[in-house]
């Protein structure tokens, strides 16, 4: 499979995927409208770091990514228990500095399969979700660093180096279309040019700039996830304060 080919294929988002976590808790049902449509933005996010290499792709022919086993929690308290869980070691805060502050995160089982259904990859992935007090909310999330798929195909814009750590910032445009969406010649132009995606699951079309922020540290594959715009220096800054701790 080529890169290309596969680049297209992975940015078919599964509906197991965008399942909602499975909880009572009447609290966490009145956000499903508003955290289906992030977990949308998170899915296309996710394929997008995870595009390889055509001579990955020969190795890994990941035709899809799904969802498992989701769990939400709301308490900060709970951080410890959580990445034990997802078999992660790393200390987030409650608070960033610049005011966005912890409002809850979910272990998110992630699986990639081939065009049969054969599972290819799994593993556990930390979203943690902070807001600040203009309502605006910022993801980062936390994976292991998968080395064996190799490189996205989106340019980063700024690089900086942090304790020895090289974080990257990117903005990112995507196109999200209903799943029978046909693309025009145009649209499939614009689709192959680095830091372009279209993402099909959507109700309609829409268009979304994202921005994001990566760097690995011991292994963890880190990026914050931005779609309100902000200054890419609060977002470094927020970095800063994770490398350092």
């Amino acid at each position: 499979m080529k890169a290309t080919d596969l680049n297209r294929a992975l940015n078919y988002v599964d509906d197991a995927y965008l399942m909602e976590a499975d909880t009572p808790d009447k609290e966490i049902k009145t956000m499903k409208t508003k955290k289906r449509a992030i977990r949308i933005l998170i899915a296309a996010a996710l394929i997008s770091l995870l595009t390889i290499t055509a001579y990955a792709a020969e190795l890994l022919p990941i035709h899809s990514l799904e969802s498992g086993k989701t769990r939400y929690y709301k308490k900060y308290s709970d951080m410890n228990r959580v990445i034990a869980q997802a078999g992660l070691q790393l200390d987030a805060p409650e608070e960033f500095e610049n005011g966005f502050r912890f409002r809850g995160m979910e272990v998110i089982e992630t699986k990639g399969k081939d065009e049969n259904g054969k599972q290819l990859l799994s593993f556990q992935q930390l979203d943690i979700y902070y807001e600040n007090q203009l309502g605006q909310e910022l993801v980062l999330s936390a994976g292991p660093e998968l080395k064996e798929l190799g490189e996205t195909k989106s340019v980063s814009s700024i690089q900086r180096m942090v304790e020895g750590v090289a974080v990257n910032y990117r903005l990112d445009h995507y196109k999200f279309v209903p799943g029978d969406y046909k693309l025009s010649e145009a649209e499939e132009e614009w689709a192959k040019q680095p830091n372009n995606y279209v993402t099909y699951g959507s109700d309609t079309v829409q268009e979304q700039d994202i921005a994001f922020l990566c760097w690995t540290e011991n292994d963890i594959y880190y990026f914050f996830y931005d779609r309100n715009g902000m200054n890419p220096e609060d977002l470094f800054a927020m970095a800063e304060e994770m490398i350092r701790r």
